[in-house]
Formats: C-alpha cells, structure tokens, sequence
C-alpha cells in the first residue's frame, strides 16, 4: 500500500516515503505536486526536480505543531490540483515515512478546508476507505478538531484560538519543569472573536466594593455533562487557558468560579510565582476574593482546572445581566434571587428570611 487514492474528483494521493522510489508509478497517476511531512534529505531521489516540492519538518509525536501548517499546505494542495503541466489538471501526494499519521493529517486538514460539510471524522472516514491504515496521532486529531472550529482560516496566526493555543502550550512547557511562564496572556487585553450574544449573561462583583471582576466571555465553565449511570465521572485535568466546556446543571454545586487570566490580576501573576491570593483591584478595597494556581486546582465538584485562576463564590456576588437561570431568575438580578424579588432585581443583598417582606 505504498500509495492510496483518496476517494474523491480529485487526483489526490496519500502514501509513505518508499512512493517517491516508484518513478513509474508517479508517472503512471500523473503526479505533479508532493508534499513531504518528515525531516529528511531528499537530495538522494532521482528526478526530483520534475516535481513542485514542499517539506513540512515535523516528527510524529503529539506535541508537535502542524495545525499552523494547515493554511499553507491547503493552498499548496489546492494550486498543485488546479495547476499540473501543460494546461491540464496536477496531481498531489501527500506523504510522511508511513503514510499513517502527519500526512493523513495534512490531507484531512484539506479536505475540511475545501469541503465545510466534513467534520474531522468524516474526512478521516473517507481517508480510511483507500487506506485503511490512516491513524493521525492524538495530539495531530485534537490540532484538526481545533481548525475545524476556528473555522478553518486562512489566517491561522491572527485567529484568536490559535493564539490561545499556542500560549497553552508555553504553560504547558513551563509547568513541566515546574516554573512559572516567561509571559502571562491577559484575556481581556488580546482580540476577542467576534460572536454574537445569547444565553445567560453574568457579571462577577466583590462583595465587599461591588467591583465588577468579570463578564460571561472570561469565565471558565468548567464542569462536564453530568455522567450516565454506572460511569465513572470526568476527573481528567481541563485548560482553564482553552476553550470552556458547555454549561452545566451542575455548577451551583462549585464554590468556585474559575476565569481566564485578567489584567487586573497582573500585580499578583507578575511576582513570578506557583501560586498565592487574588485581590480585588479596587484600591480603596484590597480584600482577598480568590487564588491562583499554575499548577492547578481542584474544585469542590472534583474536577482538576489548569492553570486556575479562581474566585470564591462566597466573596463574590453573580449579577445576572441577561437571560434567565434554572430558579427563573430574571435580567439584573442576584444570583440566587427570584425574578419577582425586586430588591435582588437591583442588587440589593437582604438578611436571611427578608426576602419578598418589601422595602426595609
């Protein structure tokens, strides 16, 4: 199986490197075009100058970055398909030393670039119908389900994702050798994507100066789906720096609120530190409201949030902006109050058992 035709109107192949010894066969399938996917010197391979050559240097391992290579190998793909000799069609290989993982990856990365219809796995199911052996790594398969949501750009570098993506990875690197990162990405100071608002919109206040810490677009939702009978519940470690999780029923059981990293944090992350408190930014105020922990923290609800940035709800109230929560409450009210308690409605925190009895 050293080279398969990916199903499709396109000429299109993906193989391993032994297909760049078979001169007849490439000649045979029409190719023009080969995209390499492995470190390797290719000074060896007779005619090599026939072919419009690019040489993506990656290794097959997991934490290697092929997801900024997608814009760029696609394009290739795409003009060596179009554009072949003597005004007719090219035809492409896409190959590594197996033709298993890196190119299977490049190639799927394709076929999500020009085919919106196809999700990770369906492009890879089709990849799988002339090679059966097609198996990007995990690492490669989470890198595709990230283009696919970032929408397939064509500029990766600019998207806010890959940004976000990139820096995860610095920690990443940092926390494996148990320091602190070279540089700390303050969400509300970068470019935000541009998405419309729906759903429930809050906003975190100090209790004690009513300091606005934090809007709906900063919060980490950390909690997972609740889990089916007789399963065992997610306990794995989530990114408080990647993309949230969708809301759960769950979260009022947290006595956390964890958010992405914020500027008005800066004074306490900067000091170079694992781990200390949070205060609040107020000058006039300075009261402790939560922690941070690069090395991660676990909830109350059990799950692992890395790095975390965390508030406590006790030292924080939650002003619901918008939309409406699991007891009905209504747009700007406390969190916790009903939508026909007007003194919650503005913000008004009463004692224990006066709640609904009118004005004080």
């Amino acid at each position: 199986m050293a080279l398969s035709r990916v199903p499709g109107d396109e000429e299109l192949y993906v193989g391993g490197i032994f297909t760049l010894r078979r001169k007849t066969t490439l000649e045979k399938t029409g190719i023009t075009h080969i995209v390499s996917v492995l470190k390797y010197d290719f000074k060896d391979f007779e005619d090599w100058e026939k072919y419009e050559h690019l040489n993506i240097e990656v290794d097959d391992v997991e934490d290697e970055n092929l997801l900024g290579e997608f814009e760029n190998s696609g394009k290739f793909i795409e003009e060596g398909l179009k554009n072949g000799k003597d005004g007719k069609k090219g035809g492409v290989l896409v190959h590594c030393a197996m033709g298993k993982s890196r190119s299977v990856t490049i190639i799927i990365a394709y076929l999500l670039r020009q085919y919106p219809h196809h999700t990770v796995s369906s492009a890879l199911s089709l990849v799988r119908e002339a090679r059966p052996m097609a198996e990007p790594n995990d690492g490669f398969m989470a890198q595709l389900e990230l283009y696919k949501e970032m929408g397939c750009p064509r500029d990766i570098d600019a998207h806010p994702k890959y940004q976000r993506w990139l820096y995860q990875r610095e920690v990443d690197l940092a926390l494996a050798v148990g320091m602190v990162p070279d540089r700390v990405r303050f969400e509300d100071e970068e470019v935000q994507e541009e998405t419309e608002a729906s759903g429930r919109e809050v906003e975190l206040r100090c209790r004690k100066c009513r300091r606005t810490l934090a809007t709906t677009p900063y919060l980490v939702k950390h909690l997972p789906t609740p889990p089916k009978p007789d399963s065992t519940p997610t306990t794995e470690p989530i990114s408080s720096l990647a993309d949230t999780l969708p809301p759960s029923p769950l979260h009022t059981a947290c006595m956390h609120h964890f958010l992405h990293p914020l500027s008005w944090m800066r004074p306490a992350l900067e000091q170079g530190l694992l781990d200390g408190r949070l205060e609040c930014p107020n000058p006039k105020c300075h009261a402790q409201i939560g922690r941070y922990a690069w090395q991660g923290m676990k909830c109350s609800c059990g799950i692992w949030v890395c790095p975390a940035f965390s508030l406590q709800k006790g030292r924080v109230d939650e002003i619901v902006k918008r939309g409406e929560n699991n007891q009905g409450q209504g747009t700007d009210g406390v969190s916790g109050a009903s939508g026909a308690d007007k003194s919650g409605a503005i913000g008004i925190r009463l004692p224990p058992g006066m709640r609904g009895k009118g004005n004080l």
